[in-house]
């Protein structure tokens, strides 16, 4: 091929791929049809309040980010937005509304209900481990369009809606390998005795992570607790890791 001739196929072969790319642009942009709220912030932002009062029976307000993403005529848009009671502005939730799949609102509103009662056996637990020298303890779940409210159980509450406690806990600094084994095996023991899943991580620092691990407390029976080799060879991987 000329040189001439292959300039001439590299700028056909940019028109072609120009206008594919304009044709996938116009397909993203193009506007679901028939969906429960108009592509524009405004109209997304009443949908979604006017779904969580419907759900919870209070008003909710914007109190952060709020993101409107159109995905295309099939997809539609899908607006995520923080939000929290106007009662109580410090229960912030993530909230979502779609213009197709997630038409009923997903949030994790819920946590609100339980939060004290779950956390309280996991702070009890913290505070009473002498060689813990602080913790972060937080309920946590992923968004869901269910339902929930406090006269529900909290049993009920945690066995089935995937909530866990996300707890960062953070020992002393300067110990062996070999000790901080010992001491995680024995917290792992501890934790196996609460009323929820837990994702756990352990810190021997500020910001050391030495070990982390998913406990499916409420299904393990008995707990499988890992060998102290094995938790020494998660701490090597954690460290090798940061």
């Amino acid at each position: 091929m000329t040189e001439w001739a292959a300039g001439k196929a590299n700028d056909t072969l940019e028109v072609i791929g120009g206008g594919v790319q304009e044709a996938l642009d116009d397909i993203h942009n193009a506007e679901h049809q028939g969906g429960p709220f108009e592509n524009n912030l405004e109209s997304a932002r009443a949908y979604l309040l006017t779904q969580l009062q419907e759900k919870y029976g209070i008003e909710f307000t914007i109190v952060g980010d709020e993101d409107l993403e159109n995905y295309g005529p099939f997809a539609g848009a899908t607006y995520t937005c923080d939000v929290a009671p106007i009662d109580a502005p410090e229960q912030v939730t993530t909230a979502l509304v779609s213009q197709t799949m997630y038409q009923d609102v997903r949030d994790n509103y819920a946590v609100y209900f339980f939060k004290e009662e779950a956390e309280a056996k996991a702070i009890q637990l913290c505070t009473e481990t002498e060689y813990v020298q602080s913790y972060e303890i937080a309920l946590e779940m992923p968004q869901t369009a269910k339902t929930w409210s406090a006269e529900d159980g909290i049993g009920d509450f945690l066995q089935t809606s995937d909530a866990y406690l996300n707890m960062k806990v953070y020992f002393d600094a300067g110990k062996s390998d070999e000790e901080y084994a010992n001491l995680i095996l024995d917290f792992l023991e501890k934790a196996y005795r609460l009323n929820a899943n837990v994702t756990l991580s352990i810190l021997e620092a500020e910001n050391d992570y030495i070990f982390w691990e998913k406990l499916n407390v409420l299904t393990e029976t008995p707990p499988q607790l890992p060998t102290k080799e094995e938790i020494i060879e998660d701490m090597e991987i954690a460290r090798m890791m940061m």
